[in-house]
């Protein structure tokens, strides 16, 4: 086997073509010792490959030695590879190695199957598992748990093949025959066999139009619907189903609080409370409504290290004030807001508060009465759920006081020649024919979360995010945007300086790795940062180390190529 990696590039160098570098791999593996047979046991046979693979630790005390081999020629090669990768360093050394950008100098990638390349995944995450077990004390562990604790990630950490096998999504490739690493998760997420298979299923078994239609097809339909309104009750810990509203998105549902609720109590001269890092979606529709009734809003600013000033807050606070919005996290920073600490805080002067939950509840349940939010608001595309529908939540109080503010079919009770009366909770709100398989999918997605658990999910999330922050506080010239880790989700925005996001995102996309350029709905949000625009790479339950590393590697690469 060759000594190092260094001696290992310097070969590949020389090979032009795929057939070159699958030839030069067989050779490889056949350089490396047979592993003895009592290693080729169960206990270190690597689960995900399709051959049989082994990888046998030697920890020297300091340091790992590993032995390896398989019984498919090729996959015995990708082994010599990460033993020379690997062997030699010490834990740490493991877990932050960029094993991706070794690939890109070997164009490894690109001539392997894509089950081969699954499977070197496999192999790279349980090197790092081994590497993670040896780590102790204030280090970042593989999976940042305690041993005792590791189990607690369950399905996320101990089954992550497997659930990403429920995508079939994460199998395609990039165009250039790389697989797709996909960090766009905070701009959609995407969906599970469970909730494709719902969907097509009722496409093709008895799609109808809901609570109108005299047929069982109708009544059919109208049940997961409702199935799905107690799924998202029960996930939010709403009080009763009549506090849960389809809309089209949080965007929707905003504007529904603002045109409903927002027009009949918000008179010229109240004030209107928004944090610094609100999404577009919470910020127009009250700059409309303060166009239409001459009210004002006034801006709860973050603090340096990114999250909200909540003494700020209490010193905006007036009578003057009629309500305060707010995200329960940052789209840009990842920033985690204590929604709890500023409802109470808020509450104490009459105000009503919206929760702008869009980036929280896909990250675990939430429960709205602990919270004593008046209104929150979320979309199911961001939550494993189709795209084109949203929840408006509002306590029962505030939505019986409210009229509709679209007119139309489903939400009057009755309508005479000479006017009409609204219908009850909820369906006052839900004007015309709703996104029925859109609400269907909820509750596939919803029970699919609840399944692996919001704290698992979540911690797991932190492992990936944190493993990224490292990665990129390391290369020059690289700048993110985000508060310390235990108060943050799975988002990392961050600049190169000198270039311009979109010069970094097609970088990256050219080698797999999908991330969100822009300013992410977010224009005074980044006007606050004095830059124009950030590149954002958003985690979740399905993504991986290796794709962390690869996204790492990547960036790395475009501060060092694209600015010369």
């Amino acid at each position: 086997m060759l000594s190092s990696i260094a001696e290992l590039q310097e070969e590949f160098q020389d090979l032009e073509t795929p057939e070159e570098r699958i030839q030069y791999l067989i050779e490889l593996g056949q350089s490396i010792p047979d592993l003895p047979t009592e290693f080729c046991t169960e206990q270190y046979r690597v689960v995900g490959c399709q051959s049989m693979v082994w990888f046998v630790p030697n920890w020297n005390g300091s340091s790992f030695d590993f032995q390896g081999s398989s019984d498919a020629p090729m996959v015995r090669g990708l082994v010599a590879v990460l033993l020379a990768a690997y062997s030699g360093k010490t834990p740490r050394e493991i877990i932050d190695y960029p094993i991706e950008q070794v690939f890109e100098t070997l164009h490894l990638r690109s001539f392997l199957s894509p089950l081969r390349s699954n499977g070197l995944n496999s192999m790279i995450k349980r090197i790092r598992e081994y590497a993670g077990e040896k780590l102790t004390g204030d280090h970042i562990r593989f999976d940042r748990t305690p041993r005792a604790k590791r189990a607690d990630f369950g399905p996320v950490l101990e089954k992550l093949d497997s659930i990403r096998a429920d995508f079939p999504i994460l199998q395609e490739q990039h165009t250039s025959g790389v697989p797709v690493a996909y960090l766009d998760n905070a701009a959609s997420s995407q969906r599970p066999l469970s909730v494709i298979e719902t969907i097509s299923r009722l496409y093709r078994t008895h799609y109808s139009n809901v609570h109108r239609s005299g047929h069982e097809w109708g009544s059919r339909t109208t049940e997961l619907v409702e199935a799905s309104r107690e799924a998202v009750r029960s996930y939010i810990q709403a009080e009763s189903t009549d506090e849960v509203i389809f809309t089209h998105g949080s965007t929707a549902s905003i504007n529904l609080i603002a045109h409903s609720w927002g027009r009949a109590n918000i008179r010229e001269g109240d004030e209107i409370l928004l944090s610094e890092m609100e999404h577009h979606s919470n910020i127009v529709p009250w700059q409309q409504l303060c166009a239409e009734r001459g009210c004002r809003i006034r801006w709860i600013p973050i603090r340096e290290d990114f999250t909200l000033d909540l003494q700020s807050l209490g010193q905006l606070l007036n009578e003057r004030t009629k309500l305060v919005a707010c995200t329960a996290v940052s789209n840009v920073l990842g920033t985690i807001n204590p929604i709890q600490e500023i409802v109470s805080l808020v509450h104490r002067t009459q105000a009503r508060v919206l929760v702008d939950a869009a980036q929280a509840v896909p990250h675990g349940p939430i429960d709205v009465q602990k919270w004593d939010a008046d209104f929150v608001v979320f979309s199911g595309h961001k939550m494993l759920a189709s795209t084109g529908v949203g929840i408006c939540y509002g306590k029962r109080i505030l939505l019986e006081s409210m009229h509709g503010w679209q007119g139309g079919g489903n939400m009057i009770k009755s309508v005479t020649w000479d006017g009409f009366t609204e219908a009850g909770l909820p369906h006052r709100f839900e004007a015309g024919t709703p996104p029925i398989a859109e609400i269907v999918s909820m509750k596939p997605a919803i029970d699919y979360l609840e399944n692996i658990g919001g704290q698992r999910l979540m911690e797991y999330e932190r492992v990936l995010v944190a493993h990224a922050s490292a990665g990129l506080a390391r290369i020059k010239g690289v700048r993110t945007f985000s508060p310390s880790i235990e108060r943050k989700s799975g988002i990392l925005s961050f600049v190169v300086d000198g270039l311009h996001g979109e010069e970094v995102a097609r970088f990256l996309d050219a080698r797999g790795i999908a991330v969100r350029t822009g300013h992410h709905c977010a224009m005074p949000l980044h006007s606050k940062l004095g830059i124009p625009v950030s590149c954002r790479a958003s985690f979740y339950f399905y993504n991986t180390l290796q794709e962390v590393d690869r996204f790492v590697a990547a960036v790395a690469d475009a501060s060092k190529t694209l600015s010369h």
